[in-house]
């Protein structure tokens, strides 16, 4: 199963709580598999931004920066 088809089940889950006690259950499980696939795809970001080479990484860096002194 990927994190998209458990964080989808999951979603089914939370919709068709049948009481308070089941509900927040399942958006505990939600909220986990949800901070668990962000990490990955932080994971994945980096380690792919880690691959370009140095001179992409710089400008991409300087770009970042002026974004937020915007």
């Amino acid at each position: 199963m990927t994190p998209e088809d458990l964080i989808d089940e999951l979603h089914h889950k939370v919709v068709l709580a049948a009481d308070e006690q089941e509900l927040e259950a399942a958006l505990k499980e939600l909220q986990s598999a949800l901070q668990e696939h962000r990490a990955e795809l932080d994971s994945a970001a980096a380690d792919y931004l880690l691959r370009l080479p140095l001179s992409i990484r710089k400008r991409l860096s300087k770009l970042h920066h002026e974004a937020i002194a915007a």
